[in-house]
């Protein structure tokens, strides 16, 4: 497999290397061997990239998580922030990216702070590395604060990435259910319905019922796979809309069980950003308020009226604790952290433990729902095969 690195050669100058290797790793082990510096290492996507734009499709959206890590390395290295910025867009293949690298400089070249130009492109940058940026340039250490928010990120996108792991399997084993399901309906039960219609015998309830199915399937199957498709799509299209997924997570809040595990992910991950920000320097109501966006509507409208609570002079850790937001052991480390000062870590603690939390939950559901799936869709195959069979055991015994 080919990784593309960006290193810094022995003259300081930055290159762009692809070396073929079995994990990045190794890729990395190599361009050191050689002297150079590494900044940043990710697979090579260009025959990816290629096949999407002979077909049509637009590339992936920017990232911003490996934009961070790739301007700390460049700006701890001791690069100017405009001279790394034309580096990054130098060696950017996909235009739409290429085309935001150039926009940042035209922003800095007419007097404006980076902030500010992340801030004008907003529906690329979020806000939360807006006020990372905007702390730092206030306190210095921009590359600290763009180093923090790339762990930080790397970190949210690694614990939803397990979450949406464990949705794979049921998902693919239920939509292969569903597909042996039609097949059964559609094509195996009608022939059976046409040998058992001449047999002059009562079939059982269930059965008629079962040939009934088989024989709509059969007759509208064009019909119900281009229905399939349509709602695929439309659903894929949905999905791409915040205000579609957010619906979607209110709905899985409010689901019992389900919801208060769901609503622990959710909060670890406004822990996690919260003390990114906090330790970058931003006051804890300001960051409280910029990570709102990653808790649900509810825990939305809870987490207003106690940063209200705060600004009036309550404790975060009391009012945090009377708006739900913080369990027993989150509420104890808050007191701990008004004690002692150090907030930024107690939230990092906090996040981790709910990560934690989270983690053991995955585990237990996944270990629950995977066989409680089988047994479903053996339960409606074999429920399906019995019921084409019965007519026909009853034929034979009368026979016999």
């Amino acid at each position: 497999m080919k990784y593309v690195l960006r290193v810094f050669d022995t003259n300081g100058s930055v290159q762009t290397l692809r070396i073929d290797s079995d994990s990045s790793t190794t890729a990395t082990a190599l361009a050191r061997s050689r002297g150079l510096r590494v900044v940043s290492v990710r697979a090579d996507g260009g025959r990816q990239r290629h096949r999407a734009n002979r077909l049509g499709i637009h590339g992936a959206r920017f990232n911003v998580e490996l934009f961070a890590r790739e301007l700390a390395a460049l700006l701890d290295a001791g690069v100017g922030v405009v001279d790394a910025l034309r580096t990054l867009g130098g060696n950017e293949r996909r235009e739409t990216s290429a085309q935001v690298y150039r926009d940042l400089l035209r922003q800095l070249e007419e007097g404006q702070s980076l902030s500010a130009a992340l801030e004008h492109a907003s529906h690329v940058f979020p806000p939360v590395l807006v006020a990372c940026v905007k702390a730092s340039e206030q306190t210095g250490g921009l590359a600290d604060s763009l180093t923090r928010y790339s762990r930080n990120s790397a970190t949210l996108h690694e614990l939803r990435a397990r979450v949406v792991s464990a949705a794979i399997y049921p998902t693919v084993l239920l939509l292969v259910g569903a597909a042996v399901v039609l097949f059964l309906l559609g094509f195996v039960v009608p022939r059976f319905a046409s040998l058992l219609e001449h047999s002059g015998r009562q079939l059982p309830l269930l059965s008629r019922l079962l040939m009934a199915w088989g024989g709509m399937v059969h007759a509208h199957g064009s019909e119900l796979t281009l229905g399939l498709a349509v709602l695929a799509a439309a659903t894929g299209f949905a999905l791409r809309r915040s205000l579609v997924r957010n619906w979607i997570a209110d709905r899985l809040l409010a689901l019992p069980g389900i919801g208060q595990h769901f609503r622990v992910f959710r909060q670890s991950q406004f822990y996690r950003t919260t003390a990114m920000l906090v330790d970058g320097g931003i006051p804890a109501v300001k960051a409280f308020d910029l990570a709102r966006g990653l808790v649900g509507r509810a825990d939305q409208a809870a987490l207003a009226g106690a940063l209200q609570q705060v600004r009036n002079g309550a404790k975060v850790s009391d009012a945090f604790q009377e708006a739900g937001l913080a369990s027993a052991i989150a509420y104890r480390l808050l007191t701990v952290a008004e004690k002692t000062g150090g907030l930024g870590p107690v939230l990092d603690r906090i996040a981790a433990f709910q990560e934690a939390q989270v983690s053991r939950t995955i585990d237990l559901i996944s270990r629950l729902i995977e066989p409680a799936m089988m047994i479903f869709i053996g339960v409606v195959i074999g429920g399906i095969v019995v019921l084409m069979y019965m007519p026909i055991f009853e034929i034979a015994s009368s026979i016999q």
